[in-house]
C-alpha cells in the first residue's frame, strides 16, 4: 500500500474540516443529553470534549452479541479481540495503549488491577443498559489513572434518576458452529418507589477450527440482580450483585511460543452500592461503594503449571454537586484498595486515594468547564492533574477545546510477571518490573461539531497527546533485564520498560445521520475515520516510525474507517456494518502466523418485526468470510451464521 507524504495527509485533513464547513447550510441542534460520565450536570453541546452517547433506543436498533460487538459500531473506537463473542477484546482510543482506556459502570472503575486485558469484561447484560458515553481523551482530573486515551462509562437502568418501566425480555439464537444463545431481562417498577431488574446473559459455541483439531471454544455466562428503592422525594439507595463466567479457547492469545496450548477460565463477583441525597433544590450527595474479585486460571499448556491470579478491587466515592443560577460544581473523594494474590506473580497490595473538584461556568454561548485532581499512590507518590475544557456554541455549530494532564501507573502484570516462575522461563516470554515509572502524558485538542443541516451532525477533533515514560513490553536481550527471573543467556523476552517519550498526533472525523420523515421508510446511521500519527520527540511525526520493538503499540492502526447504516419500516430492517483497519505488518516464524497490513470486514443482519411483541433476526457475522486477526495469532471468526428469536412484553 502506498505511503502517503506528511504534506498530503496534512492537507487531507484541511480539506475534509473544509468541506463540513461548505455543506452545512440549514437549522438544526446538537443533541442535549445529559452526560452521566462528566462528573457534572452537562449536556452534550457544553463539554469541551468529543463525546459520543448512545441511548437504549439506539441500542435496541443494533444485533450484537457482546458489548464490545456494540463498541465496534461506533465511530472512533478500535478494539482489538481475540476470538470474537466477548471473549476477549480490549478498548483502544486515540492511538493509545488497551491500557489507557479507563471503563466504568455507573461511574465506577471497572479496569482489573492484574491486566489491562480485562477492561472489556464488563458485569452485566445486554438489556439493563439505559446508554454509553465514549468520553474521548484525556480524564484524569475527573476519573484518576488511565484515563489517558479516553472513559467508556456504560449506565444502567437501576442507577439512573430516571423512572422505569416494567420489562420482560427474552432473546433466543442459535447459529453456525453449535452456537446457543439465551438473554432474559425481567424488570418490575412497584409505587414509583421500588425497582428491582435480572439479568441472564447465557452464550456458548464448539467454535470454528482454527488449527487440525483445535477449535475456538468458548462458555460464557452473566448473572445479574439490581434492585432501587426510593425512601422519599430526597433519599434514594441502588445495590447490584453480578455473576460473570468466561471460559475460552485462549490460543496465542498473549503468546507467540509454539508450545501454546492454553485455555483460559475467568470468574467474577461485582458488588455496587449507591446511596443518592438530594441535600435541598440545588445540591445533591452522593456515596458509592463497589467491590469486585476476579478469579483467572490460565492453562498454557497441560505439561506445565497452570497460573491462577485472584484479584480485588474496593473502591469508595464521595461527591458533592451543587447546581447555581450561574454556574455548577462538584467535588469528590474515592479511596481505592488492589490486592493480587498469584502463583506465578505473588502477593501484593497496592491503595490510591485521590481528591478532585470541577467547575462549570456559562457565559452567554461559552462555557467553562475547568476541574484539577490531586491523587496519591505508593507507587508514584503525589500527582496533580488539571484540565481545562471550553466550548461555544451556537445554531450552526460547537467550538470546543480541551487541555489537560493525565496519568497511568504500571499494573501487577507489568510490574511482577513470571516473579514467582521457579524454572528457566523460555526464551520470548514476558518478564515484568517492579520499577516501572507512572506514565504521564499532556492531552491538547480542538474540534468543531457542524449541525446546519436538520438530522445531520459533522464532528471533526484534532488532538496532540505528549507521552513521557511510557510503558510497553519491548524485546529485550536477557543480558540487559534487571531482574530475578531465571532466563536463558544472550536470549530475547518481551520485558516491560519505561520506553521513554512519544508523541501522538491524530485526527477524528465522524458523520452522523438520521432520516425519520420517511412513513415507509427510515434511515440512520455513522461514518467514522480516524488517522494516528506517532514519533519520537525530535522525528518527523508524519513519518510515523517508532523506532522501538514495542508489543502493544505496533498493534493499533494508522488508519480506521467505519460504517453502520441501518434502514427500517414497520415491519422489516436491515443493518450493513463494517470497519477498514490499516496498521503495521507483522510474522513470526514460531507460530507460522501473518499479520497483514489492512483488513475489512462487513457485517449483515435482517430483522423482521412479526408484531409489537415479537421479531426475528439472522445475521451473518463477516459477511464475505475474510481471514483476519486484530492481535497476531489471535484467529477473529470467519463468517458465522445466526439466527434469532426476541419477545419482549
Amino acid at each position: 500500500m502506498e505511503k502517503i507524504s506528511g504534506k498530503k495527509q496534512i492537507n487531507l485533513l484541511i480539506l475534509i474540516l473544509l468541506f463540513n464547513f461548505l455543506i452545512a447550510q440549514d437549522n438544526s441542534i446538537l443533541k442535549t443529553i445529559d452526560v452521566y460520565g462528566s462528573q457534572i450536570d452537562l449536556s452534550l453541546s457544553e463539554s469541551g470534549k468529543n463525546i459520543t452517547i448512545i441511548t437504549k433506543n439506539q441500542i435496541s436498533d443494533y444485533t450484537f452479541n457482546s458489548i464490545d460487538e456494540l463498541l465496534k459500531l461506533i465511530p472512533s473506537i478500535e478494539l482489538q479481540s481475540r476470538g470474537g463473542f466477548g471473549n476477549q477484546s480490549d478498548i483502544v482510543l486515540r492511538g493509545s495503549t488497551f491500557t489507557q482506556t479507563l471503563v466504568l459502570l455507573d461511574g465506577a472503575r471497572v479496569n482489573d488491577p492484574l491486566t489491562g486485558h480485562f477492561s472489556m469484561y464488563i458485569p452485566i447484560t445486554p438489556y439493563e443498559i439505559e446508554q454509553i458515553e465514549i468520553i474521548r481523551g484525556g480524564g484524569s482530573s475527573l476519573f484518576g489513572p488511565d484515563a489517558v486515551g479516553g472513559v467508556i462509562n456504560i449506565v444502567t437502568k437501576a442507577f439512573t434518576n430516571k423512572e422505569n418501566n416494567d420489562e420482560f425480555v427474552y432473546e433466543g439464537k442459535v447459529g453456525s458452529n453449535k452456537l446457543r444463545s439465551n438473554n432474559i431481562f425481567f424488570s418490575r417498577n412497584l409505587n414509583s418507589k421500588y425497582y428491582t431488574s435480572f439479568g441472564l446473559n447465557l452464550i456458548k459455541s464448539d467454535g470454528q477450527e482454527l488449527y487440525k483439531d483445535v477449535f475456538s471454544f468458548f462458555d460464557n455466562q452473566t448473572f445479574s440482580l439490581s434492585h432501587k428503592y426510593s425512601f422519599n422525594e430526597k433519599l434514594s439507595f441502588s445495590l447490584r450483585s453480578v455473576y460473570a463466567k468466561r471460559f475460552f479457547n485462549s490460543q496465542y492469545y498473549y503468546t507467540r511460543s509454539s508450545y501454546d496450548m492454553s485455555n483460559e477460565t475467568i470468574k467474577k463477583n461485582w458488588t455496587q452500592a449507591l446511596v443518592d441525597y438530594k441535600v435541598d433544590s440545588v445540591s445533591d450527595l452522593k456515596l458509592m461503594a463497589t467491590y469486585q474479585s476476579v478469579d483467572d486460571l490460565y492453562i498454557f499448556n497441560p505439561a506445565f503449571p497452570s497460573y491462577q491470579n485472584f484479584t480485588q478491587l474496593s473502591n469508595i466515592n464521595l461527591t458533592y454537586f451543587k447546581q447555581q443560577k450561574s454556574y455548577s460544581s462538584v467535588a469528590g473523594i474515592n479511596i481505592e484498595n488492589r490486592k493480587i494474590s498469584s502463583l506465578d506473580r505473588g502477593n501484593h497490595l497496592d491503595y490510591y486515594i485521590g481528591s478532585f473538584v470541577n467547575l462549570k461556568k456559562k457565559v452567554k454561548n461559552i462555557t467553562l468547564n475547568p476541574s484539577a485532581r490531586l491523587d496519591y499512590n505508593e507507587s508514584y507518590g503525589f500527582q496533580l492533574c488539571p484540565q481545562f475544557d471550553i466550548s461555544f456554541e451556537n445554531n450552526d455549530f460547537n467550538l470546543r477545546s480541551s487541555l489537560g494532564r493525565t496519568i497511568r501507573s504500571a499494573d501487577f502484570t507489568e510490574r511482577f510477571y513470571n516473579y514467582n516462575y521457579s524454572d528457566t522461563l523460555s526464551i520470548g516470554r514476558n518478564i515484568g518490573n517492579p520499577d516501572l515509572e507512572a506514565e504521564k502524558s499532556l492531552n491538547f485538542e480542538i474540534g468543531v461539531d457542524i449541525k446546519r443541516y436538520k438530522n445531520l451532525l459533522f464532528k471533526n477533533t484534532v488532538f496532540i497527546r505528549r507521552s513521557t515514560n511510557l510503558i510497553d513490553w519491548v524485546l529485550t536481550n536477557s543480558d540487559e533485564i534487571i531482574s530475578n527471573v531465571n532466563t536463558y543467556e544472550n536470549s530475547d523476552y518481551l520485558y516491560a520498560q519505561n520506553i521513554s517519550n512519544l508523541n501522538t498526533l491524530g485526527y477524528e472525523g465522524e458523520f452522523w445521520f438520521k432520516f425519520l420523515n420517511q412513513e415507509n421508510l427510515n434511515l440512520d446511521g455513522s461514518l467514522g475515520y480516524t488517522k494516528i500519527f506517532n514519533s519520537e520527540p525530535g522525528q518527523n511525526i508524519f513519518q510515523n516510525n517508532i523506532n522501538i520493538s514495542s508489543k502493544y503499540l505496533a498493534n493499533s492502526s494508522g488508519d480506521r474507517f467505519s460504517y453502520n447504516i441501518t434502514a427500517k419500516n414497520k415491519k422489516l430492517k436491515l443493518n450493513l456494518n463494517g470497519q477498514l483497519k490499516v496498521r503495521e505488518k507483522e510474522n513470526d516464524i514460531s507460530i507460522n502466523q501473518n499479520l497483514g497490513e489492512a483488513y475489512f470486514v462487513q457485517n449483515l443482519n435482517l430483522g423482521y418485526l412479526h408484531n409489537e411483541f415479537i421479531s426475528l433476526d439472522f445475521e451473518i457475522i463477516n459477511l464475505f468470510n475474510t481471514n483476519y486477526s486484530d492481535l497476531l495469532g489471535a484467529i477473529m471468526p470467519k463468517r458465522w451464521l445466526i439466527v434469532g428469536l426476541e419477545v419482549k412484553i
